[in-house]
């Protein structure tokens, strides 16, 4: 080995070779850090880009259920004006039903007057035509 002391030219050399092989490692070292780096944050890009692409067509299928939603909302309340338009109808004509009911004979009534009408078997009645014939055939 050679003293440094002796010769310090091959020892400054020997330095200089030291720090640019560590300022070349230091300088590999950040290369490779900053490819890291740029490489996930491609990765990174990507997968924002995925995520953004899920929201807008989770964004685009919400509206379309929506869409779809007030659609069947709208129909159903169609149908249930067009049932209480029948349903008024039909409580209508029950209320018509009821009073023309008020007015209706009872079973037992029609059978008094049937009772009555045996009775008095109105069609052994005299009409009066009947009657002004007769007696002007026996005035005389």
């Amino acid at each position: 080995m050679t003293d440094p002391q002796l010769f310090p030219e091959q020892s400054s050399v020997a330095e200089h070779e030291k720090k640019a092989s560590n300022e070349s490692s230091l300088y590999e070292n950040i290369s490779t850090n900053v490819t890291t780096v740029g490489s996930r944050l491609r990765i990174l890009e990507e997968r924002y880009v995925n995520l953004r692409k899920k929201a807008q067509m989770t964004d685009n299928n919400l509206l379309d259920f929506e869409k779809n939603m007030n659609g069947e909302v709208k129909l159903v309340n169609q149908e249930v004006l067009e049932l209480k338009k029948q349903l008024s109808e039909v409580l209508e004509r029950l209320g018509q039903m009821a009073s023309e009911l008020k007015n209706v004979v009872r079973q037992t009534d029609f059978k008094t007057v049937e009772s009555y009408l045996d009775m008095w078997q109105p069609m052994n009645f005299v009409t009066r035509n009947e009657l002004k014939k007769y007696l002007e055939e026996n005035k005389g």
